[in-house]
């Protein structure tokens, strides 16, 4: 490969990873708008880099596949991250993870219903960061008991107002 091809192709990739919105977390006493659910998961990684700036984010990125078809990301900022978020309902596919220049595709997805709390699974991610490489196991686990005392304990009020449902994602890597 020509070493403009290179180029071109790496700013394209820096391009297209940017453009993935980071999800929010919903406040306790948040509204859905019309169309919207809520996702819920909580990520569990070897990788402890959101303790320092100097680091790169592990991120998973996922599109939407009907709709606006927007790609978004869950940011691991802690350790056990759990995340609540509203997302527009519809079916979502699984992309990649990102850790700064490294990746890895990733199959699979997960649906979102309208008013509703959907539980997609703990995503568990083990990586393996080499000097040029990076590698790793990613899977699901369904701890859905776990989950409903955290959104008890974190947004009380979420369990009345919205259906809960375990509907565990596909997540696999290419």
């Amino acid at each position: 490969m020509k070493f403009n091809q290179k180029i071109v192709l790496c700013i394209s990739f820096l391009f297209l990873t940017a453009c993935a919105s980071t999800t929010k977390n919903i406040k306790a006493d948040q509204n859905l708008d019309t169309n919207q659910g809520i996702v819920v998961t909580k990520i569990h990684s070897n990788w402890d880099g959101y303790n320092n700036p100097l680091l790169a984010d592990l991120e998973f990125i996922f599109t939407q596949t009907d709709g606006k078809k927007k790609d978004s990301k869950f940011v691991l900022s802690k350790a056990d991250d759990l995340k609540v978020v509203a997302l527009p309902a519809g079916e979502y596919k699984w992309f990649r993870i990102l850790f700064g220049n490294y990746y890895m595709d990733l199959n699979g997805g997960f649906t979102i219903k309208p008013n509703e709390i959907t539980y997609i699974g703990d995503i568990h991610s083990q990586l393996d960061l080499g000097m040029f490489s990076m590698s790793g196991e990613s899977r699901i686990t369904n701890e859905s008991e776990q989950i409903k005392n955290d959104l008890k304990a974190q947004f009380p009020k979420l369990l009345e107002k919205h259906k809960f449902t375990t509907a565990l994602s596909t997540l696999q890597q290419k």
